[in-house]
């Protein structure tokens, strides 16, 4: 029997679980046809299913390498800032850039969700 909660009988949570029961009455050809039906719809599910995670490692991997270029990026600007500092006497032009430079960084950094800090125990 199949169960709808992942509940046991006292109300404690547990991982949902679902069990199937197959069985063939007779073995006349509807009887198996209807078998290959249902094992042919049991297959095609599990391979979407196989799709949908392939295609979400892909999206993964894809939003890792965005990460990398960025921090990357960022890198470079801070590494840019600082060696203008050092070389003194910008012009204003060049501060703007550097400013404008600086608030599209803010903008990029601002479209990415911050990652959070796990707590330690």
């Amino acid at each position: 029997m199949a169960q709808e909660r992942g509940d046991d009988r006292h109300g404690h949570g547990r991982r949902p679980r679902l069990d199937v029961e197959v069985t063939v009455i007779d073995d006349d050809d509807q009887g198996s046809s209807k078998l290959s039906q249902l094992l042919h719809k049991v297959n095609q599910l599990m391979a979407t299913q196989a799709e949908l995670a392939a295609d979400l490692n892909a999206v993964r991997d894809q939003v890792a390498k965005i990460g990398g270029e960025t921090a990357a990026t960022l890198q470079k600007v801070i590494d840019l800032e600082a060696a203008l500092v050092a070389a003194g006497n910008t012009s204003p032009e060049v501060d703007a850039a550097v400013a404008a430079v600086k608030d599209q960084v803010k903008v990029v950094d601002d479209m990415i969700a911050d990652v959070e800090p796990t707590p330690t125990p």
